[in-house]
């Protein structure tokens, strides 16, 4: 019998052999936490950024690259990873890199005056950050307008754990915009008032255009109540690119399934995705999964990404088709072998078709935001705070806009491919953009093999070509957004994996922010403010923010916030998707709502990038966050609001006129001319300098100077007051009083007849000289310069040059 002692010793002997494989099981336990911390590696990547010579059109042109590439490299990375990246500037001028849509220490976001000073000319920024999520997303500059010259490339971060997707091959798709003029010189043209993107793109309007869709009441509704002419993008493009090219091919095999991770790398436009071998499942949006759907065409919006699902059929190469937005051209990626199968054609925007019906009401409001049925008051009340479509009155002329083709003109013919073209370095010869269907690597096809499933109307007649620009020329057309054929983006079918709603005991700070502009002088606001005279929008760590998106314009605004995701609010409900972008559309709102749990100072902006460098932004700014040293040293430079200078030179055969404008987005300063010397004894002429204040798109004051004289003798100098208001039917009138007690008052109006040849007149009553009145007519001929005839009360009939510039 065993003693209690003898017990106790082979417990104690039991034990010790116990301890051995429990040491060495928790050892190895630790050896395999340290493995994991070892696997979530460090991943380094140099970019360095440069300006080098590019030929996408037969025009070499400077270009700015990545590592000599457009767009840059694809940086891939595992979740977990530990991201190195060194940006070496070796240009002449600063830049920057932001990593859109990617979760970061503040610092590391890319924002000049931001989050940090921008990387100077000849100067290394060492980014440095864990990834703490997966999917598609892409990087850019973020300083002046150098995404529109190149500097954008693809991100992606694969899962830790492999899903049923991620076990595909993959493809990256970066589409983006490209132009040979300058960036500057567009934002330069935009400022000044300009329809010769419109020309270029053929989307114009005009009386004729009008009358020949018989929708003048729209396009006179549209006048009535002071809008300016519709238009989906405001730039036209040389090229539009997949991955810098007009179009690639991808070897794959029948039956095969590629993850296509599309990202919208753009400065302007929006595409349309299709794929003629059959649907595109959607399965993720912006980086993060949502619930599978299939989709035949889909929008995407500007710095949108979305991973799609496509099976290559049997015999036949099929296109994956970006086709932009407003119709004016489009990329292609073609997947398969064999005789090429193209995508059906999208029909043209209705851009007569009007978002809103005319009420006395809205033609008589004092805003431009009553005329477009959200007046201040009633936003302020919280009238327009739900999501969907606001002011609208039905559509005018909707009846007109839905489709519109020329019955029994339609193209059965196949549709021939273009000549084959040699891509190599970029030269792509001076062939108009919709007219490249092949590449390098396909041009043995024989144009025969290309079919489409849809044949393209045959174009209208363009009148002899007085409407060869005009959008009614193009056929069929739809209505955008409204009709099957031009889906708006699919966020109600975008359904998060797993509930997305937030903890209900949370506060909640809701910020309502409208979204306004003025195409005429292009400058964009929220809440009526550029990002040069606004403060930041303030919110605190661990609430709930809610942004109250109202669209007062007719423009998309896609609105990124930087550093967050944000809920969706959509049909989807605790589901709603999580995203980083999202396209506001025209006379909508848009309800976003994210956890405040990324402390710093974040960029919240519309990322059509024109709008951007022309107010559309703002600063989120958590309270109690302070920026570092160096950052709060430049932020006033976020701020800067540059002036543009420009003008119009009349000279005609009796007279001369013009105007000269320095301006920035509040501030006018500027000089009206006129000098006549037919049918006077001298050369009478009248100079105003005067100084405008900008309220909104519809008034300012305006301060100045009126001098008058003849030859070389002042007749006239008296100091003016006055305001300038626009009126129904987009008619201009100006009033002012000078320093003698005379009163002036003054009207003028612009009318297209087609998108080349238009009509004006301007009437003046003075109270010292009474009536003044000239009418006249220009022809568009370039850019820069019109021919015009004009008569004048006072010095008769004479033709001539116009110049604007």
């Amino acid at each position: 019998m065993k003693t209690p002692e003898c017990s106790q010793n082979v417990y104690r002997r039991l034990l010790i052999k116990l301890m051995k494989p429990v040491a060495i099981l928790f050892g190895c336990l630790a050896l395999f936490l340290s493995g994991t911390e070892l696997l979530a590696a460090t991943i380094e990547y140099d970019l360095t950024i440069a300006g080098q010579e590019m030929n996408f059109t037969g025009q070499p042109v400077e270009a700015l690259t990545i590592n000599g590439h457009l767009p840059g490299p694809t940086l891939r990375f595992t979740e977990g990873d530990h991201a190195v990246i060194r940006v070496h500037n070796r240009m002449d001028v600063e830049t920057s890199i932001h990593w859109h849509g990617i979760l970061l220490p503040n610092a590391m976001d890319g924002v000049p005056f931001v989050t940090f000073p921008p990387i100077a000319p000849g100067r290394t920024f060492m980014y440095e950050f864990d990834l703490r999520q997966s999917g598609t997303y892409w990087y850019h500059s973020h300083t002046m307008l150098q995404e529109q010259r190149g500097l954008y490339g693809a991100l992606v971060i694969a899962p830790k754990n492999d899903g049923a997707f991620d076990r595909l091959r993959d493809h990256v798709v970066v589409l983006s915009d490209w132009t040979d003029e300058n960036a500057s010189s567009v934002l330069h043209t935009l400022k000044r008032g300009s329809e010769w993107y419109s020309l270029q793109k053929g989307s114009s309007q005009s009386v004729l255009g009008a009358a020949r869709l018989g929708m003048l009441s729209a396009y006179f509704s549209r006048e009535l109540q002071r809008m300016p002419p519709m238009d989906l993008a405001d730039v036209y493009y040389d090229r539009f690119l997949l991955n810098g090219s007009s179009e690639q091919s991808l070897a794959s095999h029948s039956g095969e399934k590629i993850r296509l991770r599309v990202i919208a790398g753009s400065a302007t436009t929006f595409f349309y995705l299709q794929f003629a071998g059959g649907p595109m499942q959607v399965i993720a949006a912006d980086g993060l999964p949502v619930q599978p759907f299939d989709e035949r065409q889909l929008l995407i919006g500007v710095a949108e990404t979305y991973d799609l699902i496509i099976t290559v059929p049997a015999d036949g190469s099929y296109e994956f088709r970006a086709t932009a937005h407003d119709g004016s051209g489009q990329a292609s990626l073609w997947l398969g072998n064999g005789p090429r199968r193209a995508a059906p054609d999208i029909p043209h925007p209705n851009l007569y078709a009007s978002m809103a019906g005319l009420t006395l009401k809205r033609m008589l409001a004092l805003t431009p935001g009553g005329t477009m049925g959200m007046p201040g008051n009633e936003v302020r009340a919280g009238k327009f705070d739900q999501p969907g479509m606001n002011g609208m009155g039905g559509m005018d002329e909707l009846g007109h806009g839905v489709m519109i083709h020329d019955a029994g003109k339609m193209n059965h013919a196949a549709m021939a491919s273009a000549p084959a073209l040699d891509h190599a370095g970029h030269d792509m010869g001076a062939m108009p953009q919709k007219t490249m269907q092949t590449d390098a690597a396909t041009k043995d096809h024989a144009a025969s093999e290309v079919t489409s499933h849809k044949q393209p109307a045959a174009p209208r007649s363009t009148w002899f070509g007085l409407l060869a620009d005009d959008i009614s020329s193009k056929a069929p057309l739809a209505v955008d957004g409204m009709s099957p054929e031009r889906p708006g983006p699919p966020y109600d079918k975008l359904r998060a994996l797993q509930p997305t709603a937030f903890d209900p005991h949370k506060p909640v700070r809701e910020i309502r922010l409208t979204l306004d502009g003025d195409m005429e002088r292009y400058v964009w606001f929220l809440n009526n403010k550029p990002l040069s005279e606004s403060d930041f929008i303030e919110i605190k760590r661990d609430e709930v923010v809610r942004f109250i998106m109202i669209n007062r314009t007719m423009m998309h605004h896609p609105m990124h916030l930087h550093g967050h995701f944000f809920r969706v609010l959509n049909t989807q409900g605790d589901y709603s998707p999580l995203k980083h972008t999202v396209d506001v559309a025209p006379m909508t709102t848009t309800v976003i709502e994210f956890a405040a749990e990324e402390f710093g100072d974040w960029f919240f902006h519309c990322h059509l990038l024109y709008h951007m460098e022309s107010g559309m932004a703002r600063v989120v700014h958590y309270q109690d966050f302070t920026p570092d040293p160096a950052t709060a040293a430049v932020r006033d430079r976020l701020y800067h609001d540059p002036f543009q200078l420009y003008g119009q030179v009349d000279v005609l055969s009796q007279m001369a006129q013009g105007v000269l404008v320095y301006a920035n987005t509040r501030h006018i300063f500027s000089t009206e001319w006129r000098a006549g010397w037919q049918r006077v004894d001298d050369v009478e002429w009248e100079a105003t300098p005067a100084y405008d204040y900008y309220l909104n798109r519809f008034a300012s004051v305006f301060a100045g100077v009126d001098l008058e004289g003849s030859g070389d003798r002042f007749e006239k100098h008296e100091g003016i007051f006055g305001l300038r208001y626009l009126l129904p039917l987009n008619i201009s009138s100006r009033i002012w009083v000078d320093t003698a007690g005379e009163f002036q008052f003054g009207v003028s109006k612009h009318l297209e007849l087609t998108p080349r040849l238009a009509v004006y007149s301007e009437a003046e009553y003075d109270t010292k000289e009474q009536w003044e009145i000239r009418a006249g007519t220009s022809y568009m001929m370039t850019k820069h310069f019109s021919l015009i005839g004009q008569w004048h009360s006072r010095f008769g009939w004479g033709g001539g040059l116009r110049w604007q510039f």
